[in-house]
């Protein structure tokens, strides 16, 4: 497949034009010109994820997370990332990030799928995109969840819901919460939007210590996931979405798990 043709099924199924204002989502590494035989789908573009997609002979690989975020001015060996982008190119794989515009379209639906969420009340934020694919749609989600339970409780269901060693609670752990707001990745910079959807319970990653005590004392707790934990459903859905519509099409993932481990 001419890697032009899969560039435009990604920005058909998950519009660029979706994506935060911040954010710089895309075809960022690589030849279009270029035949595409096998594609690596991973949540970062780690020096690892680059080494699994040479030692695999991956062509493509498509991330969750910008390999390029900020202007570079020069791309040399001397900087770790000009470093990598050298590898890259240097193997002729290409590479393309989706980030917030994924966020918008897709991740909402596969978070409320793991959590077998019913009562979904919309997003924490709604995207400001006129694109009918972020019709409704917008930064994480807000549902209602089954009455009585604890947030230790409710803790357990995240784990279980996303294979996870741990996660931080913030707040009682016998606190009965009612109502969900989620923010897969950080939502450290979201929390007053979480807030004022009427959620009593906060499920997102990247907490600081004074971003969960200022929760709690809105009258909010929080379960942190980690960063990787929720935006993890990335992999899986983009490999199945791929495969379903490129049969012949050879679709690896690279799942490197939580960057941290606690001890």
């Amino acid at each position: 497949m001419n890697c032009r043709e899969l560039i435009t099924f990604l920005e058909t199924e998950v519009p660029l034009e979706t994506a935060e204002g911040w954010d710089n989502p895309g075809f960022l590494v690589g030849d279009k010109d270029k035949e595409i035989k096998k594609v690596l789908v991973v949540l970062d573009i780690t020096n690892e994820a680059v080494d699994y997609a040479i030692d695999q002979k991956a062509d493509f690989i498509l991330a969750h997370h910008p390999i390029i975020f900020s202007k570079i001015n020069k791309c040399t060996s001397d900087d770790f990332l000009q470093k990598k982008l050298l590898k890259l190119i240097r193997h002729d794989i290409c590479a393309y990030g989706m980030h917030t515009c994924y966020d918008v379209c897709r991740m909402g639906d596969q978070v409320a799928d793991r959590l077998n969420l019913k009562e979904i009340q919309g997003p924490v934020e709604l995207s400001k995109s006129h694109n009918e694919k972020a019709f409704g749609k917008g930064i994480g989600i807000v549902a209602k969840i089954e009455d009585g339970i604890s947030v230790g409780e409710y803790a357990k269901k995240v784990k279980e819901a996303f294979s996870l060693e741990n996660v931080m609670v913030f707040g009682n752990l016998d606190t009965k919460i009612s109502k969900l707001a989620v923010v897969p990745g950080s939502g450290r910079s979201m929390i007053s939007e979480a807030k004022s959807t009427g959620a009593d319970v906060f499920l997102t990653g990247d907490i600081g210590h004074h971003e969960g005590l200022d929760a709690v004392d809105m009258g909010m707790c929080v379960i942190d996931a980690g960063h990787y934990g929720l935006e993890q459903v990335f992999i899986d859905d983009m490999k199945d979405l791929i495969r379903t519509h490129f049969s012949d099409m050879n679709v690896i993932t690279y799942k490197a798990g939580s960057p941290y481990k606690v001890v």
